[in-house]
């Protein structure tokens, strides 16, 4: 009886012994579980410092040439200020990495550097300029979205019945489109592996909480999408898939079910700013799909196609297209044209496809301004634009020397700038880039 006693004493020490090892052992490890926790979870109060450091580390692996140190910071604090004003009192830290994940996905699908992204393509140039000209739009459109998200409350019972069918329509609908000949394919994505690419595709954006699909639509916003989806089909599965962010935002722009209106001003979009949504646009400047707002409209610049042929068109610097009507478009037509603008009291500039050469309005003066690029063009003054229209001034300038639209034929086409200034003393510049079909394409930026 002693010796079973004995045992039982020797027993219980041994599992005391063993609780004290396993605690110490705890001990030991227990700072680094906690060092990983904090660098994998971050607290609600630092979740816009968190937001802001994701989205300048993404945005200088970008390497955009006009994004300097400062400005980078200075837009490091612009969007820690705005995280912080709208950040929740309660987002799990579950949540807060799948968002943190989704800021580090959005900005190379959304800002793009074409010398980075597709080394061997021939329009990089033009990207880079227009990723200049559009950043603001871009930023906003961010901050939109970023919006929606920390504002997101807890779904309804209806409102997750409702984006589970908007859902499930959408899986069931990709999974029949097409694949076209000659159908684009990502990089590293085989003939075969289309069609598996496009789902896990769809399923990343569905799940993804920066995307406009992540709530229901809408029932009437619902119908402009599906029928804009069903548009996209006769260019293949790639291309409908890569169109979703563009048609999931022309839908929710208006809330009505008119989808010959989806992408048309004005729009009915609720933002956390002061602004005016003028327009959407997608590619060129920048992947994705993004809102082109008031406040960057003179930056931005107008991207025209001034048609010769057709429904006779002028330019006019502050007003745009506008178009001349039938009974001033035939006989001697530049005259014709000149006398009605004069009488109008509108259109700075003309374009004869026959000559290919473009025509000073109603004493509004021309000359070819020598720069490369929209950076160099940005650095010229006001008052250096005004002696060169001084010294330079010509009432024609030829357009001979434009490459065709599409079928550019490389990095140094032959594209050229001019300075324009209107009888009344306002100047612009316009980057003149292609003619074909009667059409000519430029940028025009007011000054």
């Amino acid at each position: 009886m002693r010796a079973l006693k004995n045992i039982s004493l020797i027993f219980l020490f041994c599992i005391v012994v063993g609780l004290a090892d396993k605690t110490k052992s705890q001990e030991l490890i227990a700072p680094k579980e906690q060092n990983q926790t904090i660098t994998t979870h971050f607290d609600t109060n630092k979740l816009a410092d968190a937001i802001a450091d994701r989205f300048i580390s993404a945005m200088q692996n970008r390497n955009y040439s006009f994004l300097v140190e400062d400005k980078l910071e200075s837009l490091r604090k612009e969007i820690c200020d705005f995280a912080a004003k709208y950040q929740p009192t309660q987002m799990s830290p579950a949540k807060q990495e799948v968002l943190l994940a989704a800021i580090d996905r959005y900005v190379p699908d959304n800002f793009l550097n074409r010398g980075f992204d597709f080394p061997g393509d021939f329009t990089r140039d033009f990207d880079i300029e227009g990723a200049y000209l559009k950043f603001r739009d871009q930023i906003n459109t961010f901050k939109w979205k970023l919006w929606l998200v920390l504002i997101r409350k807890t779904p309804t019972p209806e409102q997750l019945k409702r984006r589970r069918i908007q859902h499930d329509w959408l899986r069931e609908f990709i999974a029949k489109v097409p694949i076209r000949p000659g159908d684009w394919r990502p990089a590293g994505v085989s003939p075969d592996g289309v069609r598996r690419w496009a789902s896990a595709h769809l399923e990343q954006e569905l799940a993804d909480p920066l995307s406009l699909l992540y709530d229901p639509m809408t029932n009437s916003q619902f119908e402009v999408f599906k029928q804009w989806m069903k548009r996209s089909t006769a260019n293949g599965l790639s291309h409908t898939v890569t169109n979703i962010p563009a048609h999931a935002l022309g839908a929710r722009a208006h809330n009505h079910a008119d989808v010959e209106k989806a992408y048309s001003y004005p729009f009915d979009i609720q933002l956390p700013f002061e602004d005016e949504v003028r327009s959407i646009w997608g590619g060129g400047g920048g992947a994705g799909a993004h809102l082109a707002f008031a406040s960057n409209a003179q930056f931005r610049g107008r991207d025209v196609f001034l048609d010769s042929h057709g429904y006779r068109q002028v330019f006019d610097i502050v007003q745009g297209i506008l178009q001349v009507p039938p009974e001033a478009r035939y006989g001697a037509i530049d005259k014709l044209i000149a006398d009605w603008s004069r009488k109008q009291n509108k259109g700075d500039i003309d374009y004869n496809d026959m000559t290919a050469s473009l025509l000073a309005l109603r004493g509004a003066k021309i000359a070819v301004l020598k720069v490369a690029n929209w950076f160099e063009a940005d650095r010229v003054s006001n008052a250096e634009l005004h002696s060169l229209i001084t010294e330079n001034s010509r009432t024609t300038i030829s357009v001979k020397q434009l490459p065709p639209m599409n079928r550019r034929v490389g990095v140094n086409e032959p594209r050229f700038f001019i300075v324009v200034r209107s009888r009344e003393g306002r100047l612009t510049v316009i980057d003149l880039r292609t003619r074909e079909f009667g059409q000519l394409n430029f940028v025009s930026r007011l000054r």
